[in-house]
């Protein structure tokens, strides 16, 4: 009878021995699997605020009038590019991304469309890196911050052209969280970029 006890008591500690084992190797299954979408998620916010924080920095340069369009979710600027002496204009804008079910519905694409005028072609770039947000905020030579009105600021009559010729400066906030939740828990891996950017050739453009 001992013995039959001692063979259950084993086989019991036995069993749990096991489980814990394998919940420790799912435990960290999953934070490798999280700790892994975590840096692609930084990864991919490090290349599009890489991208962003080049292209603003040469609004203006060689090109007057310098921002064609400004709102709190795209903006359209001029700058030569090229170094041909002839400015070429970009767009930044959003648009929902499409997604599969299950991946994370806040996901938008980020485009970015350059017009080259010396050949009068346009090239346009869009992936969606999990970007949720691109959001802008202009400021003034004093630092006060710019009001964007609904549809925003659009080249072309004298009220935007005066408002447009006062930006000096830009805020650039742009948030990024993976397409599929996290295995340990229910929520999206989250990156948050944010850069405040003050272009020479805005600054001279007083």
């Amino acid at each position: 009878m001992d013995t039959i006890i001692d063979i259950i008591g084993s086989t019991i500690v036995g069993s749990l021995l096991i489980l814990t084992v394998i919940a420790m190797n799912v435990s960290l299954s999953n934070a490798g699997s999280d700790t892994n979408v975590s840096v692609i998620t930084q990864s991919d916010l490090t290349e599009i605020g890489d991208g962003i924080t080049y292209d603003f920095y040469k609004i203006g340069f060689r090109a007057s009038p310098a921002i064609l369009v400004a709102d709190t979710d795209r903006i359209e600027f001029r700058a030569d590019f090229e170094k041909d002496g002839v400015p070429d204009t970009v767009y930044y804008y959003t648009a929902r991304a499409q997604f599969a079910s299950g991946e994370n519905p806040n996901m938008i694409v980020l485009y970015r469309r350059q017009w080259n005028s010396a050949t009068n072609t346009a090239t346009t770039t869009g992936a969606s890196l999990g970007q949720t947000s691109f959001d802008l905020t202009y400021f003034d030579s004093t630092g006060n911050s710019i009001a964007i009105p609904a549809g925003g600021l659009t080249a072309g009559t004298h009220l935007d052209d005066s408002l447009l010729s006062t930006i000096k400066s830009i805020k650039v906030r742009v948030m990024v969280e993976s397409p599929n939740r996290m295995m340990s828990d229910t929520t999206y891996a989250g990156a948050y970029w944010e850069q405040f950017i003050s272009p020479k050739n805005l600054r001279t453009l007083m």
